[in-house]
């Protein structure tokens, strides 16, 4: 079988690239045959079609890059994210989410049907439906600018933190955006993360979040994931080969959420609620 996972000569735009997961997928685009237009705020250093700096909680930056995106592309990987801490809730949430969305919702009229959209979420954000009032009212604010100055209002999270609060926004908005999308033959999916080993995980070393802390939420193997674990996962399930799945939030966490939902594990994130 030649290009099972359809990338063969394919466009395909993936944030955060120069680093962890984002830059795991792309090793793997690439190798998979795709034309890779990389973006994110620092150096990329795989050999892509175009690589682009972008600051993606800048609405004029994401303008700026758009221009020099392809017209039609196969597939875009939302993969530039932050923690908080040490990121300021401002910025954690324009980065996670806004900025994501704008940058999306830009892009889908150039995604070609059979194409789709996945995003890094994570398990910190599953326990969206007990704050789902809060998520919807800030989605509704479907302007940048006015999601921004809602931000800058600091207005009330609900029963979230700053980073869990984007990860609720991320997996609602792309199970809201599921069925419309289905009409034009065109996926959005998220992936959620058990921990994994990467410059995310050392800025939260960095901030006093240890892994005796982050540990808490590794499968039952007592590992940490690895950038390439959910890079592979990124590619498969945004291919060919995931064509009819969409509108999910899927873990990849070797069964974290499995063993909380049957109540093997304590479920410290409200996942099970």
């Amino acid at each position: 079988m030649s290009d099972i996972l359809g990338y063969a000569g394919q466009n395909v735009v993936i944030t955060g690239a120069a680093s962890g997961m984002g830059a795991a997928a792309t090793e793997l685009l690439l190798e998979a045959g795709a034309t890779v237009f990389a973006l994110d705020i620092g150096e990329i250093k795989a050999p892509v079609a175009e690589a682009l700096r972008v600051n993606i909680m800048e609405k004029a930056s994401i303008d700026a890059a758009l221009a020099e995106l392809p017209d039609e592309i196969f597939g875009l990987f939302n993969c530039a994210g932050v923690p908080h801490p040490p990121t300021p809730v401002y910025q954690t949430i324009m980065i996670n989410f806004v900025g994501l969305r704008y940058l999306t919702e830009s892009l889908l009229p150039r995604i070609k049907p059979g194409g789709g959209v996945i995003s890094i979420a994570s398990t910190a954000g599953m326990a969206w439906k007990s704050n789902l009032e809060v998520v919807q009212s800030f989605l509704e604010l479907e302007d940048f600018d006015a999601a921004a100055e809602w931000l800058k209002a600091e207005n009330s999270l609900g029963k979230a933190d700053a980073y869990g609060f984007s990860k609720q926004c991320l997996i609602v908005y792309t199970l809201q955006r599921a069925g419309e999308l289905a009409k034009q033959h065109k996926r959005i999916n998220c992936i959620s993360p058990s921990p994994t080993q990467s410059a995310f995980m050392d800025n939260l070393e960095s901030a006093g979040i240890g892994r005796d802390v982050s540990g808490l939420f590794c499968p039952s193997n007592g590992e940490f994931a690895s950038g390439a674990d959910m890079g592979r996962a990124l590619v498969a399930i945004n291919s060919k080969l995931g064509g009819f799945i969409s509108g999910c939030n899927i873990p990849v966490d070797y069964g974290y959420c499995a063993e909380v939902v049957l109540g093997q594990r304590d479920d410290l994130l409200g996942i099970a609620g």
